[in-house]
């Protein structure tokens, strides 16, 4: 007979996380100040909170049907009895906190983006011209189709980890550094720390005219379809924290970091029009700047314990810029 541990474990993680996101729908808040649109259905909110269960049980428990995964979480709960835990026992904590943190963030926010794009298409607004058109509808859908895209990437590599994909996780950042600052860049953290460090930037920036922001938004368009095809190289290992195989093709053969360059080129040309009339603000900029540097650094720090990532760091000499960073 086999063992119902696994399972019940898993349920016990979801049942925790889903309280926490329910409980504190700091989503509300973050998806009001980047779309204006306000999640208060209590009927939507039920079907994402649903429809994520469902994905985040299923997975994690088609994944413990494997051979020996069960025995590997008991063998866990006899050394955790035993009070003798082993480094491998450790890396599964970090992993399953690593989980239990970000499934609930990416998996609804990817189901809520695609609800808006569903939103977008039903809509019967009508357009001025075609650069209205492209400010106010084209653009808008490449935004929450990205974001939607993105998201969904990261969940999947986060409810998933397997060895077909080659997305075993083979170790977990274990710093209290390499924690912090990632930890600060999303919310309920995020939200805190923005009372008194702003974010003072966002996609929907308008520019001067709408002429200009034409011009912007379409370059704005080629950055973060640039966003989506970096995270779609990484594929299956998406995921923070963790070492789950390196990457060297594409964009990553030529700079080891391009996802947090097309991020910050995104966050500081939309950030002009409010830094123009606030020069105070590029000192939280700039902030945020260095957070997402070091989040690199930390990221390096830890993957480079693998000797595949150092070989990789030789041929790849530049983290986000070559011949420059």
């Amino acid at each position: 007979m086999k063992s119902v541990i696994p399972y019940l474990l898993n349920a016990l993680l979801i049942f925790g996380a889903l309280s926490i996101y329910y409980s504190v729908p700091f989503f509300t808040f973050s998806y009001r100040q980047e779309t204006g649109f306000y999640f208060q259905d209590a009927t939507f909110h039920l079907q994402v909170l649903t429809a994520m269960a469902f994905i985040y049980f299923f997975a994690q428990n088609i994944l413990i049907a494997k051979k020996g995964e069960q025995a590997k979480i008991v063998q866990f709960i006899q050394h955790l009895k035993q009070q003798n835990l082993k480094s491998e026992d450790w890396k599964n904590i970090r992993y399953a906190v690593v989980k239990f943190f970000f499934i609930p963030l990416m998996l609804p926010s990817a189901i809520i983006y695609f609800d808006l794009l569903k939103q977008l298409f039903e809509t019967s607004q009508k357009f001025n011209d075609w650069i209205d058109f492209y400010n106010n509808y084209i653009f808008v859908w490449i935004v929450y189709f990205v974001s939607a895209v993105t998201l969904a990437f990261y969940a999947f590599g986060y409810l998933v980890e397997s060895k077909f994909l080659k997305s075993e996780v083979k170790s977990v950042d274990k710093t209290v550094l390499g924690w912090s600052v990632l930890l600060i860049c999303y919310v309920p953290f995020f939200v805190f720390v923005t009372k008194y460090i702003p974010f003072p930037t966002q996609d929907f920036t308008f520019f001067i005219n709408r002429e200009i922001t034409f011009v912007v938004r379409l370059f704005l368009a080629l950055l973060l379809l640039s966003k989506m095809y970096v995270v779609s190289l990484l594929g299956a290992k998406c995921s923070n924290l963790t070492n789950r195989g390196i990457v060297t093709h594409g964009a990553y053969q030529y700079i080891r970091h391009p996802h947090y360059l097309v991020k910050l080129l995104v966050w500081w040309l939309t950030f002009i029009p409010y830094g123009i009339h606030h020069w105070w603000a590029f000192g939280a900029m700039s902030f945020w700047t260095v957070i997402y540097f070091l989040r690199a650094v930390t990221e390096e720090k830890h993957l480079s314990q693998d000797e595949a990532y150092r070989r990789y760091k030789k041929n790849v000499k530049w983290m986000f810029i070559p011949y420059v960073l």
